[in-house]
C-alpha cells in the first residue's frame, strides 16, 4: 500500500513516516501543498495523509483542486484546529476523514486501514496460498505454521502477489508500487528482492510459489486448473500478534516506536526551542506596543506547529499550552495588561515543559488509556535475573505502573491468583512448552480474567 504524506513540519513528517514504514506502507513525502498535488497527479496512491496548514497551497485548496480533477484517492486530514467548523470545512472540501493533533497512533492507523478498506472492500486480513499464510493485520507470514522472517520489501512483494494472484507484474510496475519516488531503485533491485524472497520461501517448504513469466514479469504460481489456490478470510483475535521486520519487532496495535521517537526528538528539539523563542520575542514586542500583524501571524503559526508535534512526543501539557497561545493570537491579541500577562505565563510554562526529560513523560495514548482508572495498573514479571527485573521495575515506575516479580512458576501462579495483574511478562527461557506447571499457570490466569470480566 502506498501513501502520500503532505506535511511541512519536518519532525512530524519524519515521525509519521517512521510509523507508517514500520507498518509496511510505502511513503512518499511532500513538504508543501503544490509539491504534494503534483505527486498526487503523477502517481497512484492508496491514501493521502494531508496536513491543513501548508505553505504554497493549504490542505483545503489541495482537496478542492484534486477533486476537481476527478481524482478520488482517499484523503485523511491532519489538523490541529480542534473545532467542528474546521472539520466540516475539511470534509466539504473533499476529505474523507480527519484526525486532530495530537493524535493517538493506534487511532491514526485504524482510520488509515478503514479508508483503504473502503476503496477496496474485498480486502481480506488473511490470505493463504498453499502452505503459506499471510496476515496483514499482524504483519505475520507463516509457512507450514512456522514464522517467516522477511524484510519490509520482501513482505510487500509477497502480499502484492498473493492479493493479485491472476495478475502479472512487470519490474517497472513493481518499482512503482513498492518503492517511494525518492528511493529511485533500478530494475535489478527488483530481481534481487525476488531472488531473496524465493530463497526464504524455498527454505521454508514453499518452493516455486512465485513464477517468472517470460518477457512479462512475475506472478503467483497458478494451479493446474488455471486458478490460483488462494483463500481469503478475516483475521481472528489470535492473529493479532507481533511480528519482526528487518530485525525490529512490530505490533500493529501497539507500535514500538520509543527509541525512534527519542532519536527524532534529540535531533529536532533545538528547532522547537527556536519556535518558543519566537513566541517570547513577539511577547516582548507586544509589551513594547510594536507588534505588527505579520509578527502576530508568525507567532500564531509557531504555536500551531507546536500543538501536534509536542503532543505526539508525549508533551501533552505543552500541546495544551500551545493551543491556548494559538487561540489568543488567532482571536486577535489585545494589548491589555491581563492578556499580555497571560501570554507571558503560558510561554514560560511552555518553556519549562520543553525542558522536562522525555523519559518522565507519559505518551498521550497511555494517559488517555488510564485516565479513568483510580488505581495504578499492575505488571507481573516472571524472571530470575535480578538486574533485569530492577531495570524493568524502574522503567515501569516512569509509566505509573506497579510491578511484581515472580522468580519461578509457583510464585507466578500464586501472584496471578491473588493480585490479578493487568499484564503478565514471562521470560520464555524459564518455561518449557510442554511443562504441566505452565498449563496450570495459564488456567489460573484465565480464571482471573474471567473473574475480572464478571465484576
Amino acid at each position: 500500500m502506498k501513501i502520500l504524506l503532505v506535511e511541512d513540519d519536518q519532525v512530524s513528517a519524519e515521525m509519521l513516516k517512521n510509523i507508517l514504514t514500520h507498518q509496511h506502507y510505502i511513503v512518499d513525502l511532500a513538504s508543501d501543498g503544490e509539491t504534494g498535488l503534483s505527486l498526487a497527479e503523477m502517481f497512484a496512491y492508496d491514501l493521502i495523509l494531508l496536513d491543513i496548514m501548508l505553505p504554497k497551497l493549504d490542505g483545503l485548496m489541495f482537496c478542492r483542486q484534486l477533486r476537481a480533477k476527478t481524482n478520488d484517492t482517499s484523503i485523511l486530514l491532519l489538523t490541529a484546529l480542534d473545532s467542528s467548523t474546521s472539520k466540516v470545512i475539511g470534509l466539504d472540501a473533499g476529505a474523507d476523514d480527519y484526525v486532530v493533533k495530537p493524535f493517538d497512533v493506534n487511532e491514526l492507523l485504524a482510520r488509515i486501514r478503514v479508508l483503504i478498506r473502503r476503496k477496496t472492500p474485498a480486502l481480506s486480513s488473511v490470505i493463504e496460498a498453499g502452505n503459506v499464510r499471510l496476515n496483514s493485520t499482524s504483519s505475520k507470514v507463516t509457512c507450514n505454521g512456522k514464522f517467516l522472517h522477511l524484510t519490509a520489501k520482501e513482505y510487500a512483494l509477497l502480499e502484492l502477489f498473493m492479493r493479485n494472484s491472476h495478475r502479472i507484474f512487470s519490474q517497472e510496475i513493481l518499482l512503482d508500487y513498492l518503492w517511494s519516488s525518492e528511493e529511485m531503485p533500478l530494475t535489478n533491485t527488483v530481481r534481487a528482492h525476488i531472488k531473496a524472497l524465493r530463497q526464504k520461501l524455498k527454505q521454508a517448504g514453499a518452493n516455486d510459489l512465485i513464477e517468472t513469466v517470460y518477457k512479462m514479469g512475475y506472478r503467483l504460481k497458478l494451479g493446474q486448473d488455471g486458478h490460483s489456490e488462494v483463500k481469503l478470510s478475516a483475521a481472528t483475535e489470535l492473529d493479532f500478534q507481533p511480528t519482526e521486520v528487518d530485525g525490529t519487532v512490530v505490533d500493529r496495535y501497539q507500535p514500538q516506536l520509543s527509541p525512534a521517537l527519542a532519536d527524532i526528538w534529540k535531533r529536532f528539539k533545538p528547532k522547537y526551542s527556536d519556535r518558543i523563542t519566537i513566541l517570547e520575542q513577539n511577547i516582548m514586542l507586544l509589551l513594547a506596543g510594536t507588534l505588527t500583524e505579520e509578527q502576530g501571524q508568525q507567532a500564531q503559526e509557531s504555536a500551531h506547529l507546536l500543538i501536534g508535534s509536542l503532543g505526539s512526543f508525549g508533551f501533552t501539557e505543552a500541546s495544551r499550552l500551545s493551543r491556548e497561545i494559538e487561540q489568543i493570537f488567532r482571536d486577535g491579541v489585545k494589548q491589555s495588561q491581563g492578556e499580555v500577562e497571560r501570554l507571558s505565563q503560558l510561554v514560560i510554562a511552555l518553556r519549562q515543559e520543553l525542558e522536562r526529560p522525555m523519559a518522565n513523560l507519559v505518551p498521550a495514548a497511555v494517559t488517555k488509556r488510564f485516565a479513568n482508572i483510580n488505581q495504578q495498573p499492575q505488571l507481573l514479571i516472571l524472571n530470575n535475573d535480578v538486574q533485569l527485573s530492577q531495570q524493568l521495575i524502574e522503567e515501569a515506575k516512569i509509566w505509573g505502573i506497579q510491578t511484581l516479580v515472580a522468580t519461578n512458576l509457583t510464585e507466578l501462579r500464586v501472584a496471578i491468583a491473588q493480585k490479578c495483574p493487568d499484564v503478565v511478562l514471562i521470560d520464555k527461557i524459564m518455561v518449557v512448552d510442554d511443562d504441566p506447571q505452565m498449563l496450570d499457570v495459564m488456567l489460573v490466569l484465565l480464571q482471573a480474567v474471567v473473574s475480572r470480566l464478571n465484576t
